[in-house]
């Protein structure tokens, strides 16, 4: 099989930073809280270890997660970035206001003992979940506008977390808004299980001036389902990372291309990590090479599924497909490199 789908970083981290720089400027003065929220969003984007995943970040099913997954939700660093590109033909929208496309995705992920100080009053969530979590916060790329926007609010995803089934009669009226939209979109799955999520609110002014028309119930609906794709995403990657075969290797930005962005006044790119197989890990450039045909020295895993084995859990069925591939073509030619001590 042909297999030229090489992996490259996707530079969405970097691209966002600058937008960001337009969206500070372009801020109602009376905005003051919320500008100094996305002034700390863009800090910890450029301070987090970033991953880059393929289309959809689709490492597993995300309409069957588990708790085996559940269980293996932790950040491999305090402040995580994970970057997808998100081409869908069948995409649809489980909001209620308007909505638009996105086919390049960023998840900013933190933990608690990781908030800047301006971020502090977020930690209060540990007041109800003691044990740590994830906050999760999608920053979108806009398709019909061409800018990156930064989530009103995000979810906060607690460790120790329990999948269960859906109990009606006790779920809450935000949750119930927020199934109720998922499932019209065809999103929930027949038998819908849940884990503790709870909505967090990043841009103070701007979710009053949005719950001012839509009402409370609604905004927050609105926050969960819109951190809806990034919060699997999460749960996905570090399911996949948390497996004892995984390892990541890195791709570096290009020092020339930086100097001439740091000349112009623009904001560097970043190193990725991307994940591959610890013991069939592909040679990035630079690393000596074992045998093996059609060699793809930058592909992605793909939609394998996690196995629990007595004293660990792997990751299996390594298909692996280059990052922006909408098809999801799939190759089972890859170089092999003796295996090697897991990286994180």
């Amino acid at each position: 099989m042909e297999t030229d789908e090489n992996i490259t970083a996707l530079n969405y981290s970097a691209h966002a930073i600058e937008s960001i720089k337009e969206t500070l400027k372009r801020l109602p003065p009376h905005f003051a809280q919320s500008r100094d929220a996305i002034q700390a969003v863009s800090d910890m984007l450029r301070k987090s270890v970033k991953f880059l995943l393929p289309n959809c970040a689709e490492l597993l099913d995300p309409m069957h997660v588990s708790q085996a997954h559940i269980d293996l939700l932790k950040l491999p660093y305090p402040i995580t970035t994970f970057e997808a590109p998100w081409q869908k033909v069948d995409a649809v929208d489980a909001g209620y206001l308007d909505h638009y496309k996105s086919t390049r995705r960023i998840a900013l992920c933190w933990e608690p003992e990781a908030t800047p100080p301006q971020l502090a009053h977020l930690n209060i969530v540990l007041e109800r979940f003691p044990q740590s979590g994830v906050f999760v916060l999608p920053i979108s790329w806009i398709d019909n506008v061409g800018f990156w926007n930064v989530g009103i609010g995000g979810a906060f995803i607690p460790y120790e977390n329990t999948m269960a089934e859906i109990d009606k009669a006790k779920v809450s009226p935000l949750s119930a808004k927020a199934m109720e939209a998922l499932n019209s979109a065809g999103l929930l799955p027949k038998k819908a299980r849940q884990f503790a999520a709870e909505p967090f609110i990043l841009q103070l002014e701007h979710f009053e001036s949005v719950t001012a028309s839509h009402g409370r119930e609604t905004g927050f609906a609105n926050i969960m389902n819109d951190s809806r794709d990034e919060g699997l995403a999460v749960i996905q990657a570090c399911a996949v990372l948390n497996c004892e075969n995984v390892a990541t290797s890195e791709v570096e930005p290009a020092a020339k291309l930086n100097k001439a962005r740091i000349a112009k006044g623009k904001e560097p790119f970043f190193s990725y990590k991307v994940l591959a197989l610890a013991a069939d890990r592909p040679a990035m450039r630079g690393e000596g090479t074992a045998g093996g045909s059609h060699a793809s020295p930058r592909l992605h895993l793909r939609r394998g599924h996690l196995r629990r084995l007595p004293e660990k859990t792997v990751w299996v069925r390594a298909a692996m497909i280059g990052a922006a591939s909408e098809t999801g073509t799939v190759t089972k030619d890859y170089r092999l490199v003796k295996s090697q001590n897991k990286t994180s």
